[in-house]
């Protein structure tokens, strides 16, 4: 009994020994499960560790395969730690070879070097614990601890000397810029990467989706957020074909500072199409990740017969992320400079724009410019928008502006000066404004040019719908105080009560709608032409009833629509004076409620105005329109607009045709025929012809019953010879002169990066100190740094 006691006690620790503790002389194994085959050679363990003394490390698996004979183990779903090394490895498959000391991680293998902050990811990784060495032959990813991703069709990293052999590199920096290598070298240590044949593939922030922005170079490194390149080229047109793209910037070293975001360059050329066009010895510009960045823009050429001839150079400087100024100083080959300045900033409520310029020649007094406009959100309490606009304007001699070209987006007209200081502020029912104005017309004698207006306002409150009158109210006030031609004063008053019905649809399908208006006005004038009583108050009324009758035919492939209209119209009031007034009535107005344009008067007496629309369209293609209208009234009326002839018994004959049958021909129509169906009081006659490449458009305008009174034919031509070559003309003829007003001849090649053209234009206009002009030069745009213009070839 006593025997048989020790064999049970020693069998039991036997096992113990076995499961939890040693297998071979230097893997030991701790599992929960174990099973030995083959008479031992073999062991199979379960959800557990395995730890090698000799190579000092430890794998967790949910299944191990020893092969004491082959001495090899292979590990399943496992976790690995290297400890000498602080090495840390995650695989489904691994593979120990203790014979050659070499470790296959398989399959999802994910590697931690935590001494250099590595991680290494891939499909087959190979550690050799020997030489302590970790490489694969087959696609892996390295990411170190500033998120840079390096992908290399295969490696070789030396974990003693700290250096990684990668080849066929793809590298991705932490800004997404991409880096392409034959052969690149990662020095850990250093934190450096070398290596040659690259090209570099800049984050693209600001440029269109056409541009591919690049680096290539012979050699290059990568270390602390800067790129060397030697021998490289920086281009941002699109990848062709071509050897060479349409432009690129040639440099013996090219740095690319990221953390300035900044390209340098030493020794450079700028080619166009591989031939060189400019020089500079070191040069440096934004990269392509920066929108907004100070520097010098593209310097430019100008001749003028009325100036002479400048060079521009334009200085840009950020101040903040909402302000900035543009720079412009002009040099003149004569003793003068002009320097122009744009300063801008854009806030969450304000903005504002101030455009300055002054003009310093030789013995003669300087001439300057000053425009700003600015705009402040006032967030107005029970208004939804509410602001305070400023605007003001001023030139020192009248022909200022036009002779020296001055350009800004805020100058939008060279002959009159406005200066405005005006409130707003809108809700759903209620907007006012108001505003104080002052304008200087530059062709007018110094005594008669100013308009003063001190102030003028607008009300409008809309009152809830009323389901009784099933329409809505509408209160109206507006005014103002003018004084011009230096002793003009007027003031105006005008109070309006509007009630607009809802539309509403009869049995027979007419589509009917009434308005009715009440308007109180109130004048003041001295000297004044237009108001002849000293002070007068007047109550006026109107009221309008509309009627339309739409009609439509249709089929699988067609539809047409015809819709007359009616509108009759009665105001027992006389209206004000107004017949040398320039307001065309025409199809785009003449059915509006106010088609005088005059917030004054009222068209007094009764009128019936008919018309219709016709359109016709096919497989969802409008090829025609047309709209005609006329006026009946029951009695002349001589106060109303002489132009149209509104206050005859029959007024113009006001229509427009649109005929657009394909893609090839277009033509439009507007037109105001006199009633006798023989004279034409206003034509305007567009037309456009595409033939393959070639198109022309012809515009033909007669106003016979005007104040303008203009009479010309325009024309603009273009034939496009490829897709990268075109060919321009514009001209225009004034009948009334029987004189060429300009034309411009254009050659123009252009794609994603480059614009070059060869222009001849030729200007007639004359205005004092301004004279005709004739100019032929060479205007170069490098997308996108911008334009330079050459000097007059002529």
């Amino acid at each position: 009994m006593k025997n048989r006691f020790y064999k049970i006690f020693a069998f039991i620790c036997f096992f113990i020994f076995l499961n939890n503790n040693l297998l071979s002389e230097e893997i030991i194994f701790k599992t929960k499960e174990i099973n030995f085959t083959e008479n031992g050679e073999k062991i199979e363990a379960l959800n557990g560790t395995a730890f090698s003394k000799i190579n000092s490390f430890k794998i967790e698996a949910e299944r191990f395969l020893y092969d004491k004979k082959k001495l090899i183990l292979t590990a399943e779903k496992n976790f690995s730690k290297f400890e000498k090394s602080k090495i840390n490895a995650i695989s489904d498959f691994l593979k120990y070879d203790k014979n050659q000391s070499i470790i296959e991680l398989n399959q999802k293998v994910i590697i931690k070097d935590l001494t250099n902050n590595l991680d290494l990811t891939g499909d087959k990784i190979i550690y050799d614990l020997n030489k302590k060495v970790i490489f694969s032959n087959t696609k892996s990813q390295l990411t170190d601890s500033n998120d840079n991703k390096y992908l290399t069709e295969k490696f070789h990293y030396d974990t003693v000397k700290k250096i990684i052999k990668l080849d066929k590199l793809i590298f991705y920096d932490n800004s997404k810029n991409k880096l392409t290598s034959e052969i690149s070298y990662l020095d850990l240590v250093n934190q450096k990467l070398i290596g040659k044949d690259l090209t570099i593939n800049l984050k693209d922030l600001k440029f269109n989706q056409n541009n591919e922005p690049r680096l290539k170079g012979k050699s290059y490194s990568y270390e602390n957020n800067f790129t060397n390149v030697e021998k490289g080229n920086f281009t941002l047109c699109k990848i062709r074909n071509e050897k060479c793209p349409p432009w690129v910037i040639n440099a013996e070293k090219i740095t690319h500072n990221k953390k300035n975001k900044t390209i340098y360059y030493e020794n450079a050329w700028l080619k166009v199409y591989d031939k060189p066009v400019m020089y500079f010895p070191k040069f440096f510009h934004p990269d392509p990740s920066v929108k907004r960045r100070s520097g010098f823009l593209m310097p430019s050429f100008e001749n003028s017969n009325n100036t002479g001839s400048s060079l521009q150079i334009p200085y840009y400087h950020v101040f903040s992320n909402s302000s900035d100024l543009t720079l412009t100083p002009r040099l003149y080959d004569e003793e003068k400079t002009l320097i122009q300045s744009e300063f801008r900033e854009e806030k969450k409520d304000s903005s504002i724009i101030v455009d300055a310029s002054i003009l310093k020649e030789k013995n003669i007094s300087s001439k300057s410019h000053i425009f700003i406009n600015q705009s402040n959100n006032l967030k107005l309490l029970n208004f939804s928008e509410s602001e305070l606009n400023f605007r003001l304007e001023q030139t020192s001699n009248d022909t200022y502006l036009k002779s020296y070209k001055v350009k800004s987006p805020i100058i939008k007209d060279n002959d009159t000066l406005t200066n405005t200081i005006s409130l707003s502020g809108s809700r759903e029912d209620l907007s006012f404004q108001s505003e104080l104005h002052i304008f200087e017309n530059l062709n007018k004698q110094n005594s008669d040019r100013y308009e003063v207006i001190y102030p003028s306002y607008e009300i409008e409150k809309k009152l809830n719908s009323l389901e009784s009158l099933n329409g809505n109210i509408f209160l109206k006030s507006n005014g103002f105080q003018k004084k011009y031609n230096t002793n003009v004063e007027e003031q105006v008053v005008v109070n309006d009560i509007i009630f607009k019905s809802f539309p509403t649809l009869s049995t027979k399908g007419f589509k009917n709608s009434l308005n009715l208006l009440l308007k109180n006005t109130n004048t003041s004038s001295e000297n004044s032409t237009k108001y002849k009583d000293h002070t007068d108050h007047k109550i006026l009324s109107i009221g309008e009833i509309n009627s339309t009758y739409p009609l439509s035919k249709k089929n699988s492939t067609r539809q047409q629509i015809l819709t007359p209209k009616v509108s009759f119209r009665y105001s027992p009031n006389d209206s004000k004076d107004i017949r040398n007034t320039d307001n065309r009535i025409d199809v785009s107005n003449i059915f509006n409620f106010n088609r005088l344009s005059d917030n004054e008067t009222v068209e007094g007496g009764g009128s019936i105005t008919y018309g219709f629309n016709y359109s016709s369209s096919k497989d969802n293609r409008e090829y025609f329109n047309s709209k005609i209208a006329n006026v009946m009234r029951l009695s002349k009326n001589e106060d109303l607009p002489k132009n149209s002839k509104l206050g005859e018994k029959t007024s113009d004959i006001v229509g427009s045709l649109i005929f657009d049958p394909n893609n090839f021909m277009k033509f439009e129509y507007d037109f105001s025929q006199d009633e006798n169906l023989k004279d034409n009081n206003y034509q305007l006659l567009k037309s456009e012809f595409k033939i393959n490449n070639f198109v022309t458009s012809f515009e033909y305008l007669n106003e016979n019953n005007t104040a303008n009174k203009e009479h010309f034919l325009s024309n603009k031509s273009s034939y496009l010879i490829d897709e990268y070559n075109m060919l321009s003309y514009t001209t225009r003829r004034n009948k009334k002169t029987k004189l060429t007003e300009f034309y411009n001849l254009v050659y123009e090649y252009k794609n994603d990066c480059l614009k070059a053209s060869l222009e001849y234009n030729k200007d007639y206009y004359n205005d004092r100190d301004i004279k005709p002009e004739e100019n032929i030069f060479f205007r170069l745009t490098i997308m996108p740094f911008g334009e330079t213009k050459g000097p007059n070839l002529k």
